[in-house]
């Protein structure tokens, strides 16, 4: 299997020495790239809870590059997926005090369903330590006091 096909930016980043520059420029020239976001407003249906968190994770993942103006969805759904996983895990942790097995595999199998789509919702835009991995910040990204607000927010960068 090849590999995952990198856009050119990475490639010359990494130096690859297997594409000539015209190969290069003519894939460069192919590339779609959505337009950055300089800032996001939440979706309408998202809760206001939701909606304040959707303030304190956007303005980072549009400086990591991650998240441009066609994303605001995609967060939109991991918070969601979030929320409702912790909901489940609640749930699933009362039942299983009051010793309803039943319930406790009710629960467990809806939890085990959200914690699927927030891991795959947070893969896609950089939110889980192995597509963190991937991702490449750009230089000169990341001062000081963002770095520290981000440390908060996902471990040290």
């Amino acid at each position: 299997m090849p590999p995952k096909r990198q856009p050119v930016a990475a490639l010359r980043a990494k130096g690859s020495r297997h594409y000539k520059k015209a190969q290069l420029e003519e894939r460069e020239a192919k590339e779609i790239k959505a337009p950055p976001a300089k800032e996001l407003d939440p979706p309408h249906y998202l809760p206001a809870s939701l909606a304040k968190k959707f303030r304190e994770l956007a303005p980072v993942l549009i400086r990591m590059g991650v998240l441009t103006s066609l994303d605001a969805d995609g967060l939109a759904r991991y918070l969601l997926a979030e929320q409702n996983y912790l909901r489940a895990t609640n749930r699933l942790t009362a039942a299983m005090n009051a010793g309803n097995t039943d319930e406790s595999q009710k629960w467990a199998a809806i939890q085990d369903r959200f914690f699927r789509q927030c891991r795959s919702a947070g893969s896609d835009l950089g939110l889980t330590v192995s597509s963190r991995c991937n991702l490449e910040l750009p230089p000169g990204s990341v001062s000081g006091e963002e770095a520290e607000k981000e440390a908060d927010l996902f471990g040290d960068v």
